[in-house]
């Protein structure tokens, strides 16, 4: 299984609390509905940041942390590439994240206990 992390930063125009509401109000339904998603995507998680932290404790300038399961590289690949991301989902993204300030982590999970 492959897991894209992704920290979300919101448009510099935005509060957070515009980007949660995009986020969490419009996005998660569009995306979740497109049918490349239900195609390719195993798991979508929106990791939403609360103001809870222990003290000392830094915290980068994230809005949100996004996690996408996909089967393996080639998924992720046929998603990116496919008519819903590219004609649907990826214009919501533009409307309340900036896509050149969010990163992308790729990996895979090595159990150590349960």
């Amino acid at each position: 299984m492959l897991k894209v992390y992704i920290l979300s930063r919101r448009r510099s125009d935005m509060t957070h609390e515009q980007y949660m509401t995009h986020w969490r109000d419009v996005h998660a339904p569009l995306f979740s509905n497109q049918p490349d998603t239900k195609r390719y995507v195993r798991r979508y998680i929106q990791s939403r940041l609360t103001g809870d932290r222990p003290e000392g404790a830094v915290l980068g300038e994230v809005d949100g942390i996004v996690q996408l399961w996909f089967d393996d590289i080639d998924g992720f690949h046929a998603f990116a590439n496919s008519p819903s991301y590219r004609n649907v989902i990826q214009p919501d993204e533009e409307r309340f994240t900036d896509p050149t300030k969010c990163e992308y982590f790729f990996t895979t999970e090595h159990t150590i206990f349960e």
